[in-house]
């Protein structure tokens, strides 16, 4: 990308990213905030199928994350919020499996059973994405080169 003919290479990247996190993280949100008890009257068992959603936003991410990485490598791999920000996302998707495993995964359970059981899932999942977002966005202004001397 840096070496592209295209001054909208970056850019274009940069807007599959953020595409791949709309797709991930605001269905993740919708599960979140149904379990947490907003808009009761929507049935969860329907909402299954935005994990299929979850995981192709994933995959954007990863993808275009990765050619960002490439693009500019000292500028996050010397950066510790970059760290912050894997950890971050690593620790929310594994609470989305958990959510997908415990709450979707047993369908002899009562909503009321699922949404005992999730309710505090679901705050950790909201918490780690907004935390995960904010280490994205502080990644634009928190950059170092490290430079050893050779």
């Amino acid at each position: 990308m840096r070496e592209s003919e295209s001054p909208f290479a970056f850019y274009f990247v940069l807007l599959f990213h953020t595409f791949g996190l709309a797709l991930l993280v605001g269905a993740n949100a919708v599960i979140d905030l149904r379990l947490l008890g907003i808009e009761r009257e929507i049935p969860l068992m329907p909402l299954k199928r935005l994990f299929g959603i979850m995981w192709a936003g994933f995959a954007i991410n990863a993808a275009s994350g990765v050619l960002l990485l490439i693009a500019y490598p000292t500028k996050a791999l010397t950066n510790p919020v970059f760290y912050l920000k894997l950890v971050l996302i690593a620790i929310a998707v594994w609470v989305m499996t958990k959510l997908n495993s415990q709450v979707f995964g047993d369908a002899s359970s009562s909503e009321a059973t699922m949404m005992a059981r999730a309710k505090t899932l679901a705050k950790w999942s909201l918490a780690l994405w907004i935390g995960a977002i904010t280490a994205g966005r502080l990644l634009a202004y928190t950059y170092k080169y490290l430079i050893f001397p050779c």
